[in-house]
């Protein structure tokens, strides 16, 4: 008789198992199982404990934030209805707000939901799903959507003073300090719209974007700030 698999519930756990077989499930050896937490159907989560006889009937899955998995089919509408009721996306089984959250130097994050991560379906290697809760991770303030929509509106804001008359200088000085509360600008914000000198100074002295330019300028800034940032929440980095 077979041995009885063990239930995985969340991704640190799954992520363990496959730390401790880089090669898979081992000859004679009974691999753990995932079910989804929303269908409950008897064909299993994919991933690489999935025994070769169950590959086929098995869904592709995903993990939240919180660490649960689930699958993919099964999540995406459950996201889709809740957006679509105006409701906050959390998690199908611990309820756990899944939206961008406030951090210490900006304003309430938007409410998006925040990126879910499609499980690996092969035998071990480095997976560049980020820390989840249980592992000490967090969501950050603001999707890269939301980002991008920020890096438009500055660059908006700088082709408007100039054509105000105002030079580079004036035109940094009014958007990081005159009009800084107001334009509520964060930390990431200033960092990829004024980004450091030579010398490891945010700020000053500025590298302006081009005139007729600042929209491709910024959001190249922004490009390489997410890159420099890496794979989180938010998605890849692309």
């Amino acid at each position: 008789m077979a041995s009885k698999r063990e239930e995985l519930q969340f991704w640190p756990q799954l992520k363990a198992w496959m730390q401790r077989n880089p090669h898979g499930i081992q000859a004679g050896a009974t691999a753990p199982v995932v079910h989804c937490v929303i269908c409950l159907d008897n064909d299993e989560v994919l991933t690489p404990a999935t025994p070769p006889e169950k590959v086929a009937n098995a869904h592709p899955g995903i993990t939240l934030f919180c660490g649960h998995m689930m699958c993919k089919a099964c999540y995406e509408p459950w996201a889709e209805h809740l957006t679509n009721k105006g409701e906050t996306v959390t998690c199908p089984s611990c309820r756990l707000d899944l939206v961008y959250t406030k951090d210490q130097v900006s304003f309430d994050g938007c409410t998006h939901p925040a990126v879910p991560w499609d499980l690996p379906i092969n035998s071990y290697h480095p997976c560049n799903i980020p820390p989840t809760k249980p592992e000490g991770g967090s969501i950050p303030n603001f999707c890269h959507s939301c980002r991008v929509d920020s890096m438009n509106y500055i660059a908006r804001q700088i082709s408007e003073l100039r054509q105000e008359g105002y030079n580079d200088y004036q035109v940094r000085d009014i958007l990081l300090h005159s009009a800084g509360a107001a334009l509520e600008l964060s930390e990431f914000e200033k960092r990829a719209a004024f980004p450091p000198n030579a010398n490891g100074t945010h700020y000053a002295p500025w590298v302006a974007p081009p005139p007729h330019n600042e929209r491709n300028y910024l959001l190249e800034q922004l490009r390489q700030q997410v890159i420099r940032e890496g794979d989180s929440w938010r998605g890849p980095a692309h």
